[in-house]
């Protein structure tokens, strides 16, 4: 899954969220990516950090194209991703700090040839 990031200037928690960050960098890489690989592991579902970094330049991006961050996860298969996302822990301890953390966000699916 190739994700690009464009961070919010400060996180928005929903009133009363336990474990709110202070910054949405935190956020995301604290609060979602530790929560979503608590889950994966829960599940027994393998995950793996390809990549994470800052965008340097984009090259042929236009103005609504601004990312500040790029990951790279793999799972095994796209049901992996499906079962997490799709699971109340989740929805519960992850989706809120990525909710939180991220002004707008592109996700992609890719398969190796």
């Amino acid at each position: 899954m190739v994700n690009l990031l464009w961070f919010r200037e400060r996180p928005h928690y929903p009133d009363g969220f336990a474990g709110a960050k202070t910054s949405s960098r935190e956020a995301y890489y604290q609060g979602y990516a530790g929560a979503i690989r608590a889950v994966a592991t829960d599940l027994g579902i393998a995950m793996e950090l390809v990549y994470a970094g800052d965008r340097l330049s984009g090259l042929l991006a236009g103005p609504d194209e601004d990312w500040d961050d790029i990951a790279i996860v793999r799972y095994r298969s796209i049901d992996d991703l499906r079962r997490i996302v799709e699971s109340k822990a989740y929805q519960e301890t992850a989706q809120p700090h990525r909710l939180a953390a991220v002004a707008n966000w592109r996700f992609f699916a890719t398969k190796s040839k």
